[in-house]
């Protein structure tokens, strides 16, 4: 199995829409994705490559925080130490970003990402009610970092 993980690409949007759709039910969209490759300054999204598919990516909004905006590993691919590489990858980013925290919203449903996050020292900070198309709530997680000057 060769992996890697790269920047996202133009021609990599259709398949990470129908992988958010498997993993989500959803997509953020076609036009989002684009916009986000070829317009937004703050974003970098990162593509994590299994044998030559698509596997997953996450979306980050990096200014004096980054934000999460997108995270996911096909579930063929979960459990095999992908998310702690990307969440790995994550941390570098921020570290050598100097960036004040770390956010992203997970659904409260969602243990196993919830445990992967809090072994990256993210925290819960507080509960977006009906956050998600469903209803669901939303926890909101941070890790503030102490920032070298």
């Amino acid at each position: 199995m060769r992996y890697l993980l790269r920047g996202m690409e133009k021609e990599d949007i259709d398949a990470i829409i129908e992988g958010e759709e498997i993993v989500f039910g959803q997509s953020m969209g076609k036009d989002f994705l684009l916009s986000e490759l070829e317009i937004n300054p703050f974003s970098q999204y990162i593509v994590l490559e299994v044998d030559g598919k698509v596997s997953g990516y996450i979306g980050l909004w990096i200014t004096d925080n980054v934000q999460v905006m997108n995270f996911y590993v096909l579930p063929e691919y979960q459990k095999m130490g992908f998310g702690t590489m990307i969440m790995e990858f994550v941390i570098k980013v921020c570290l050598a970003s100097k960036v004040k925290a770390l956010t992203l919203e997970v659904r409260e449903s969602n243990i196993k990402a919830i445990k992967l996050y809090e072994r990256f020292g993210l925290k819960k900070a507080s509960i977006r009610k009906a956050y998600y198309n469903n209803g669901e709530d939303a926890l909101l997680m941070e890790r503030v970092f102490e920032v070298q000057k």
